[in-house]
C-alpha cells in the first residue's frame, strides 16, 4: 500500500487533460479533496445528531444525517486516487457522479431550511420534528441537537452541493475540450498496449488500496 501512495506515483497536476484544459480546472483534485474533508465533518455532526435522537430515530434520518455523507466519502476516495495518483479520471464519469451528489445534498439542505425557515410554522409537524433542532417552534421538545450542530451540518451539506455541482462543470469543460480536439484531429490516438496497461496498472493499485486500507 505505501507504493501506492509514495511521492513517485502522486501529483497534485493530476489527470493532464484536466490540468491543461483551462486555469480552472485544474484545481478539481482540491475540489474533491474539500468534498472528502465536508463529508468527514458531516459524519461526525450527523454521529452527534442520531446519537441524540433516542427512540425517535426514524430511518430517513439515518439516510439523511449518515448515508449520505458516508457515500460521499466513500465516492470521494476513489476520486482523489484517480485524480492524483492514476491521473486518469473519465470526465463523463466525473459528471455523472458529481451531478448525482450536488442533487440529492441541494434536495437535503432545501429540504430542512424549508422545513425549520421563519416562515415553515406550517408544515407538517412530524416534518418539521424530524429536520428541525431543539427550541425551535413546532420542532423537537426532548430528542434532537442544539441549533449550532444543525446549522454546521447545514453549511457542510449546502458546501458539498457547491462543490459537486463546481466539480461536474469542471468535468463537463474537459469533455467539452476532448470532443473539440478529437473533432479537429488534434487529440492524440494512443496506443491500445499503453492503454491496456495504464487500466491494468489502474486496477491492480485500486485492488491494493481496497484490500489493504487506507
Amino acid at each position: 500500500m505505501l507504493d501506492t501512495f509514495s511521492y513517485h506515483n502522486f501529483s497534485w497536476q493530476g489527470d493532464l487533460r484536466w490540468y491543461k484544459a483551462s486555469k480552472y480546472t485544474r484545481y478539481a483534485p482540491v475540489v474533491v479533496l474539500a468534498i472528502l474533508f465536508l463529508s468527514i465533518a458531516e459524519i461526525a455532526f450527523g454521529s452527534i445528531w442520531i446519537a441524540n435522537l433516542g427512540n425517535t430515530m426514524s430511518v430517513p434520518k439515518i439516510i439523511q444525517t449518515l448515508l449520505i455523507p458516508g457515500c460521499s466519502f466513500f465516492n470521494a476516495i476513489p476520486s482523489l486516487h484517480l485524480h492524483l495518483l492514476l491521473r486518469i479520471n473519465p470526465p463523463i464519469m466525473a459528471i455523472w457522479f458529481s451531478s448525482i451528489f450536488a442533487f440529492v445534498y441541494l434536495f437535503s439542505t432545501l429540504l430542512m431550511l424549508a422545513s425549520c425557515g421563519p416562515s415553515a410554522k406550517g408544515v407538517v409537524g412530524s416534518l418539521r420534528r424530524s429536520e428541525c433542532y431543539l427550541g425551535i417552534e413546532g420542532g423537537p421538545k426532548e430528542y434532537g441537537v442544539t441549533k449550532g450542530i444543525w446549522v454546521a451540518f447545514q453549511a457542510c451539506n449546502l458546501l458539498s452541493a457547491i462543490a459537486y455541482s463546481y466539480h461536474a462543470v469542471l468535468a463537463y469543460y474537459v469533455l467539452r475540450g476532448i470532443n473539440q480536439r478529437k473533432a479537429a484531429g488534434i487529440e492524440e490516438v494512443e496506443d491500445p498496449e499503453v492503454v491496456a496497461a495504464r487500466r491494468a496498472k489502474a486496477h491492480a493499485e485500486w485492488i491494493k488500496m481496497t484490500y489493504r486500507g487506507l
